[in-house]
């Protein structure tokens, strides 16, 4: 599963530039838009909606390359007292909770994306069909999905040299 493991890495590289231009874009846009607002007192109609899309953006797909670089928050007071066996054994049912949340939020997201009342909508700001800001949750989730899917390699294999 090396190669599983390689294109997972690609994909956070990917990841990790869509975030940084997001991020930058979110900030330029930001400053532009408190300088027009106090300065010139007039602001951009689409700014502040653009910014906020771009957070939903950054919080689902960054969440997911946070899960996968295992930066997201733990509790690990109980798992440092375990055996390596036990703490395993209880990642990789963790791993198996975190997998079926994510399959509902999968399956949630898509049907929200596809349902007729998003599909029909427009942004009022920007003019764009609301499926672009709303795909985030279901891309980030399916992100995720993949990620845990690999995290069973790993774990499976860490539970076969440590018996």
């Amino acid at each position: 599963m090396k190669w599983y493991s390689t294109l997972m890495d690609n994909f956070v590289r990917v990841i990790t530039v869509f975030l940084a231009v997001c991020l930058s874009v979110m900030t330029i846009v930001t400053v532009l838009e408190v300088v027009r607002r106090y300065i010139f007192g007039a602001s951009f109609p689409w700014a502040e909606e653009l910014v906020r899309y771009l957070l939903v953006w950054v919080t689902f797909v960054g969440g997911a390359a946070a899960f996968r670089k295992g930066n997201l928050v733990i509790l690990d007071l109980v798992i440092g007292r375990l055996s390596e066996k036990v703490t395993t054994i209880l990642q990789i049912v963790t791993n198996t909770a975190i997998l079926a949340f994510l399959l509902f939020l999968l399956q949630n997201g898509l049907n929200y994306v596809i349902s007729p009342t998003i599909i029909r909508q427009t942004s009022i700001g920007l003019g764009i069909p609301m499926t672009i800001p709303y795909a985030a949750i279901p891309l980030g989730v399916g992100l995720m999905i993949l990620f845990c899917i690999e995290n069973y390699t790993a774990l499976f294999q860490k539970l076969g040299k440590e018996s």
